[in-house]
C-alpha cells in the first residue's frame, strides 16, 4: 500500500469516525430527553408540576399515534430512493430516527417506569452499534443487531400477555436480519446491484452470522412458550453471546 493509498484510507476511517460519533451525540441528546422525561412525568410533583405532566401526557398520546405513520412515510421514501438508484441517507437516518421516538413513546406509555429504565440502555446501546456499523465489520454489525434485539424482545417476553405483540415485532426484525444475511451471501454482499452497493466483501463468511440470528430467534421462541422466568435468564446468555460475538470479530481485525 503506497502513500497516497494510506491516505485515502486514513481519511475513509476519519470520516466513519466522526459519522459514527454524530449518532452517538444524537443518542446523548436522547438520553437527556428521556431523563427530564423521567423527572417531570415519572417524578412530578402533582401540586406544583400537575400542568407540566398533564401537557407531556398529551404530547407523548399524540406522538404514540403519529410516530409509527411517520415511521411508515419515512420507509417507504427509503425504499423509493433506494428503487430508482439514488441516494437514500438522508431518508434512512429520519426512518432510524423516527423509530427511535416512536420505540420511545409506546415503552413510556405502555411500560411505565420499567420501560424508562430498559430505555436508557437501550439509546446506549443504540449508540454503540452505530460505531460498530461504521469502525468494525459489517458482519458484526448484522449480528449485534440480531443478537441485540432478541434481548430486547426477551426483556418483553417477562411481560407475558401485556408484552407479547412488542415480542412478535422484535422477532419479525430479526427474521428481517436472518433474510437480509441470506440474500448478502446469495448476491455476494451486494445489497443492491442497480447502485453497485456492496454492503460485505466478497469473501465474507455468512457462518458466524447466520447461526447467531437462528440462535437470537430461537432463545425469543423458547421465552415466549416456556414464560417469564425463562425470558429472564436467556437475557443473560444472549448478552454472553453478543459479547462473545465482540471478542470473536476484534480478534479477526487483528
Amino acid at each position: 500500500m503506497d502513500k497516497k493509498q494510506r491516505e485515502a484510507r486514513r481519511q475513509q476511517e476519519d470520516i466513519a469516525l466522526q459519522r459514527g460519533l454524530l449518532w452517538v451525540v444524537g443518542a446523548v441528546v436522547l438520553e437527556a430527553l428521556l431523563v427530564l422525561l423521567n423527572r417531570f412525568y415519572f417524578h412530578a410533583d402533582l401540586e406544583t408540576e400537575v400542568n407540566i405532566y398533564l401537557g407531556l401526557h398529551e404530547v407523548l398520546r399524540v406522538m404514540r399515534m403519529a410516530a409509527p405513520v411517520a415511521v411508515v412515510v419515512a420507509l417507504v421514501w427509503t425504499a423509493w430512493q433506494l428503487k430508482q438508484g439514488k441516494k437514500f441517507g438522508l431518508p434512512l437516518i429520519v426512518t432510524i430516527a423516527l423509530t427511535a421516538v416512536a420505540v420511545c413513546v409506546h415503552v413510556t406509555l405502555k411500560f411505565g417506569a420499567n420501560g424508562m429504565s430498559m430505555l436508557y440502555w437501550l439509546v446506549i446501546a443504540w449508540a454503540v452499534l452505530a460505531l460498530v456499523f461504521y469502525i468494525y465489520q459489517r458482519e458484526f454489525f448484522l449480528g449485534a443487531s440480531a443478537c441485540g434485539m432478541s434481548v430486547l424482545a426477551l426483556w418483553f417476553a417477562r411481560y407475558g400477555a401485556a408484552g407479547r405483540p412488542e415480542t412478535l415485532l422484535v422477532l419479525a426484525a430479526i427474521v428481517v436480519v436472518g433474510l437480509g444475511a441470506l440474500w448478502l451471501k446469495k448476491n455476494d454482499g451486494v445489497l443492491s446491484e442497480k447502485m453497485n452497493l456492496q454492503f460485505l466483501p466478497k469473501k465474507t463468511s455468512y457462518a458466524v452470522l447466520l447461526v447467531t440470528c437462528l440462535a437470537s430467534l430461537a432463545a425469543v421462541v423458547v421465552a415466549m412458550v416456556a414464560g417469564d422466568m425463562v425470558a429472564y435468564y436467556l437475557m443473560f446468555v444472549m448478552v454472553a453471546w453478543l459479547f462473545a460475538l465482540f471478542v470473536y470479530y476484534t480478534v479477526k481485525m487483528m
